[in-house]
């Protein structure tokens, strides 16, 4: 019995452990990801749809409905954290119970790529 709340105990602290990582594993990444380098990207797989200033007024956009994101606006529907939007991007908003219509990148960018991308849209808020 004794041996099984010690094995419990240790799963426990692995368990927290890697929660903990994985937050501060996310934040380095997005700290070391490239605004520049995210806005390339954006010009590449995005403004079909957001627009090249992130209006959500790209010529795809403007037949959307629901319409593309105004990442100037700010407002995020999935939450307000770039692993949130990191993880709209990588796996949809479908994957979250919204439009289909915003695709899963994660399979087509790079990871590194996808944080650069979240950073340069976080830079688009207006203040």
């Amino acid at each position: 019995m004794r041996s099984l709340f010690v094995a419990s105990l240790a799963v426990a602290f692995v368990a927290v452990a890697t929660l903990g990582r994985a937050a501060d594993d996310w934040e380095a990444k997005y700290k070391a990801a490239d605004a520049a380098k995210g806005a390339q990207v954006f010009q590449q797989y995005c403004v079909t749809c957001h627009g090249t200033s992130g209006l959500g007024d790209g010529p795809v956009g403007k037949t959307l409905n629901p319409p593309p994101r105004n990442f100037q606006e700010g407002k995020f529907k999935y939450g307000d954290s770039p692993k949130d939007h990191f993880d709209v991007v990588t796996n949809g908003a479908a994957s979250k119970g919204g439009s289909p219509m915003m695709a899963p990148w994660g399979a087509v960018i790079p990871e590194a790529d996808r944080w650069s991308v979240i950073k340069y849209v976080v830079s688009l808020k207006k203040k």
